[in-house]
């Protein structure tokens, strides 16, 4: 791997730990509280973001987990308001809720953090894809 392709590889991987430990730690400051049965896989998976480890296993599945616990938790806040802020941004500048603001910002981040989780995931199949071809050639 030529190092231009090592140091946006590192660049990504960043993204994605800041974002998963971001996320981890606004998930806890706004209390969320995970519900149902998968609520231990959940708080695992929020305790490995916060220590910043084992990101490499948060496939599409485990982060969609974490978007629709928040979808759910942010929806009994407030009517639909998780289903609006997990699938765009919202205007925030008419909203007095400090509360509805916060479930909001979450939302924000778990979009940031599966952003940068896909933009890796994307550089690793191209680099893998790359070299298979080289090596066919």
């Amino acid at each position: 791997m030529d190092e231009q392709t090592e140091r946006e590889t590192h660049e990504l991987v960043l993204m994605v730990i800041t974002q998963g430990r971001l996320l981890s730690q606004e998930w806890h400051e706004v209390g969320l509280v995970p519900q149902g049965t998968t609520k231990p896989l959940v708080l695992a998976l929020l305790r490995s973001l916060g220590e910043r480890h084992d990101f490499q296993e948060m496939d599409e599945e485990r982060i969609n987990l974490l978007g629709d616990q928040i979808r759910r938790f942010t929806n009994q806040y407030r009517d639909g308001l998780g289903d609006r802020a997990l699938e765009s941004d919202l205007e925030t500048e008419h909203i007095f809720d400090l509360k509805a603001m916060d479930l909001i910002n979450v939302a924000w981040r778990w979009r940031q953090f599966r952003n940068a989780k896909r933009a890796l995931d994307d550089k690793i199949a191209a680099i893998r894809e790359t070299e298979r071809l080289l090596t066919s050639v």
